[in-house]
């Protein structure tokens, strides 16, 4: 039976948009390159457009004044997507895939360890886990071998948000959680239909390993929680803070095992995964525009010279600050994000109806004329206050918006300057002669062939 229009909804009229072609319509093309593909309807179609995908119609929405539609003031008439089932099976029911008074209270529990102020307390342990991960470059630099960023990006992320979130009883885990997290990405299942993969032998094992990395990555995980009570009281980690009070530490863990599993599973993904190829990215283009890299070598300079690490001090660095904001426009690391309809409404004065999957974009909405002055080229003054006056506040959305916005956006931000600053003040890295630099969409918007640089000390 198909949903009533609500009696608001009097001329229910669809918005324009692609019907590609055959029985897939534009499904074939919106899988091979999303980003590319999305940019094209909205520079064709406008602000919300309706994409034949076969079977059933997806929307886009890219203008500001929309997007704030639907994650604003519709808020309530949508939920998270959870078709990837793949998402759900590594992090649960955590925190981004929550829903309801669920996510509700997982949120509002959350938040004050979020804040700048709590974030702030935490710089020194950072500082000194990312120094130390970052030093170790040198053996690269003394054999005259090129560093693989995202690879090392991804374990210095990986132990950041690892002893953050579990406490200091994943450092020790750390590599044998990496070398799991990476079997898990490897054999991340392109069919998410286990009769399809039974009908490839190739999708088959792949589905079978990545199991296989899933249910070590959870003894791995059960394995801290069990001997945590014996070292909370001297941890740093978020972990604490997720325990009843007044309860007995070992018997409350051993009741909320999964509960626990699934919260902090979600915080270390999304915080690690996505920063990482942030960083990727971020150094990337420092290295391709001479002009910035002076502009930051100069700031590091003036701002610490020989000082360690301070909140204050990081603040300070407002140019490396608009270099990296700068990047996530051009190269979001959640490339897109989408809500499903829970009823029938409109946007924009579309009829959007019941179970309509909504795509929201950063990469087109990042690059629409009407808020971005030529939107291709790379430029950190964008940032600068008077520049961004008047400028939607959803016209830039790297961590998404609204009430469901990344809880951890103070936090990789924070990160990201005091990595790019650490890696700057001890080495020069330039793109690897020959190295293609492609935008794949994966879980992220990862470098496709990976992010290769040649590696020097600076001088003392």
């Amino acid at each position: 039976m198909v949903a009533s229009i609500p009696s608001s909804i009097s001329t229910p009229v669809f918005p324009p948009g692609p019907a590609g072609s055959g029985k897939l319509g534009c499904l074939p093309e919106m899988r091979q390159n999303p980003m590319v593909f999305l940019q094209k309807v909205a520079e064709q179609y406008g602000g919300i457009a309706r994409i034949d995908m076969g079977e059933y119609y997806s929307y886009l929405v890219s203008e500001p004044k929309l997007i704030k539609e639907v994650l604003v003031d519709n808020f309530d008439k949508y939920k998270k997507n959870t078709r990837y089932k793949q998402v759900r099976m590594v992090i649960g029911e955590g925190m981004l895939l929550s829903e309801g008074m669920v996510w509700k209270q997982q949120r509002t529990h959350a938040q004050p360890k979020f804040t700048a102020k709590a974030l702030n307390t935490q710089l020194d342990w950072i500082s000194r886990l990312a120094a130390r991960s970052i030093d170790s470059w040198k053996k690269y630099a003394e054999a005259g071998k090129p560093i693989e960023l995202e690879y090392e990006f991804n374990l210095l992320t990986q132990l950041l948000a690892g002893v953050w979130v579990m406490g200091q009883g994943f450092e020790k885990r750390a590599e044998t959680v990496a070398d799991i997290y990476n079997q898990i990405r490897m054999n991340w299942p392109e069919m998410t239909d286990l009769k399809d993969s039974m009908l490839n032998p190739k999708n088959l094992k792949k589905a079978a390993n990545f199991r296989r990395a899933l249910m070590q990555l959870d003894r791995c995980v059960y394995e801290l929680l069990e001997e945590y009570p014996s070292i909370m009281n001297e941890d740093i980690g978020f972990l604490k803070h997720l325990l009843a009070e007044g309860e007995d530490p070992a018997q409350w863990i051993r009741q909320n095992k999964r509960s626990l599993r699934d919260q902090v599973l979600t915080l270390f993904v999304t915080a690690f995964e996505t920063t990482a190829t942030s960083l990727c990215w971020t150094l990337y283009v420092i290295d391709q525009y001479p002009e910035v890299k002076q502009r930051i070598t100069e700031e590091l300079k003036a701002v610490l010279g020989e000082q360690a690490l301070t909140p204050e001090l990081l603040n300070k660095l407002e140019y490396t600050e608009k270099v990296i904001k700068e990047s996530l426009r051009l190269y979001s690391s959640v490339h897109s994000f989408s809500r499903v309809a829970l009823e029938d409404h409109l946007i924009g004065g579309y009829r959007v109806p019941k179970d309509t999957t909504v795509i929201i974009s950063s990469y087109v909405t990042h690059r629409l004329a009407q808020y971005w002055e030529e939107p291709d080229r790379f430029d950190p003054e964008r940032f600068d206050k008077k520049r961004s006056v008047g400028r939607s506040r959803f016209a830039y959305i790297p961590f998404a918006a609204g009430h469901r916005n990344c809880i951890g956006s103070h936090m990789a931000l924070m990160q990201s300057k005091l990595v790019v600053a650490l890696i700057m003040q001890r080495y020069a890295l330039s793109l690897t002669a020959g190295h293609v630099v492609e935008p794949q969409a994966a879980t992220t918007m990862r470098p496709k062939y990976g992010m290769k640089m040649d590696i020097r000390c600076l001088a003392a």
